[in-house]
């Protein structure tokens, strides 16, 4: 019993390492200002230390953004939540033709570098599916 105990409380604190909340006070000024730059409409931030990265939360309008900064501000991968009728028409066809049956939930694109990535979840009665697709609409098996 103590040890799955021990091994319980060792998971927890090994998970809040890796992910820190931090004032925005702690941030360095050339990462918020790359960010401010970048986003200039962005509200509601909130900073993290993911590893050696920082990492905004944020919203623009009524959209969900995150953003992976490293210590010089550089913005090296992006995250937004996007419509179902945003998504490039070669992906919008093969969830038509692949998962006939299936509504779109929800759409988040994630951009690294010039690669976009589009992870779309599905649902029909009784069932959820998570995919993630390229921009021409091939199935890949990571995201970003």
């Amino acid at each position: 019993m103590k040890r799955k105990l021990l091994l319980a409380i060792g998971l927890l604190f090994s998970g809040l390492t890796y992910a820190q909340d931090i004032p925005a006070k702690d941030v360095p000024l050339e990462v918020r200002n790359s960010l401010k730059k970048a986003f200039p409409n962005a509200t509601k931030v909130e900073w993290e230390m993911k590893g050696d990265l920082y990492n905004a939360d944020f919203d623009i309008g009524r959209r969900d953004h995150e953003v992976w900064l490293d210590r010089k501000g550089a913005i090296l991968k992006h995250k937004k939540e996007i419509r179902a009728k945003e998504l490039p028409v070669a992906v919008s066809n093969v969830i038509k033709k692949n998962y006939a049956g299936y509504r779109i939930e929800d759409v988040d694109r994630f951009q690294e570098g010039k690669t976009v990535l589009y992870k779309v979840e599905l649902k029909k009665i009784g069932e959820e599916k998570k995919i993630v697709l390229d921009s021409k609409g091939s199935v890949v098996d990571r995201i970003l």
